[in-house]
This record gives C-alpha cells, sequence and structure tokens, in this order.
C-alpha cells in the first residue's frame, strides 16, 4: 500500500542514500559548500517524504518558492537586511547565549535568530509575536527537536532586553504591545 512504499523510499534514502560515501565525495568536489548543508538537505527531504499522501500534487514534494511577488520581495529584504548586518546579530547572540559554547548552536538556530533579530529591528510592520511564532515553526520544521526551545528562549529574552533599551521600532495598530 501507499504507506508501505511511502516508509520504503524514506528507509532507502536515509540507509542508503543519505550516507553514501560516493554521494558525499562528490558533492565535496562539486561544490564544496554543499557538505556543510548536506545534513540539512537530508533531514528536509526525509520530512517531505514523509508527509507525502496517496494523489500528492507535485507541490508537495517541490512547493513553490513564492506565494506572490510582494513575497518574493519581502524574501530578498529580508535576506539582504539580515546578511548586512550579520556581525550585529552574531554579537547579539553571543551575548544572549552565555552559558552556550558558541561552536554547540546549530548552524540553522543562529541563522533563524539572526533573521528573527532583523524583523524585530528592521521590519515595523511586522508584530513581535508573528516573528517568534514563525521562527518557531521553522525551527520545529527544519532543525533539531529541541531546537524550538532554544530559540523561544534566545527570542524572548532579547524581545524583553530590545522593549527595555526601546529599540523595538514597532508602529501600527496591533503592533505595539
Amino acid at each position: 500500500d501507499f504507506k508501505q512504499d511511502r516508509d520504503f523510499v524514506i528507509d532507502f534514502f536515509a540507509k542508503i542514500v543519505a550516507p553514501n560515501d560516493k554521494l558525499y565525495d562528490y558533492l565535496e568536489d562539486y561544490r564544496l559548500t554543499w557538505v556543510d548543508d548536506l545534513p540539512v538537505v537530508n533531514t528536509t527531504i526525509v520530512k517531505r517524504l514523509g508527509k507525502l499522501k496517496p494523489n500528492s500534487p507535485e507541490s508537495t514534494i517541490l512547493p513553490k518558492l513564492y506565494k506572490d511577488e510582494e513575497d518574493r520581495q519581502f524574501a530578498k529584504d529580508l535576506l539582504l537586511r539580515t546578511a548586512r548586518n550579520d556581525e550585529e546579530y552574531e554579537a547579539e547572540i553571543l551575548g544572549n547565549t552565555p552559558n552556550w559554547d558558541q561552536d554547540r548552536i546549530a548552524a540553522l538556530d543562529k541563522i533563524l535568530i539572526k533573521m528573527a533579530l532583523c524583523e524585530f529591528l528592521r521590519f515595523s510592520s511586522i508584530p513581535v509575536k508573528v516573528t517568534i511564532n514563525e521562527y518557531l515553526e521553522l525551527s520545529k520544521e527544519y532543525s533539531t527537536p529541541k531546537s524550538s526551545i532554544f530559540v523561544n528562549g534566545v527570542l524572548d529574552r532579547l524581545v524583553k532586553k530590545y522593549k527595555k533599551d526601546n529599540r523595538l521600532n514597532k508602529a501600527g495598530r496591533g503592533l505595539i504591545e
């Protein structure tokens, strides 16, 4: 049945394809940076396969990247603003995770936290709670099992700090808490 077929494909990928040394060597030769991304890619593939249902549209496997032009522009702005302020966000994370060895923080968690900080500080029309909820969902979907707890703790701590320091520049109805 469908469930057995899907489980077989997931097992095949997880036990044969993902740990394949030849694939790893090929990717390392072809695109050195892919090796760093391989764990995230493999996890994403397994999760996407696990969500397949009988008669799923193709978009279940490979969803549209953007829902519309406004969404595409927001993603571009978020990427650029996050990248431009990377050092500032890195310092914020470093200063607000004193009990964590920086090498132990998952790379994806750092990226998600930096993107959330960018939304807090540079996107005045996005409510703080919306940002927190979005990045918690992303951490649950794409990072480690306990990432959402860590991300939530760091973001909560920083929001309190930003409010105290009057750094949140949120304006408009429903944006000021």
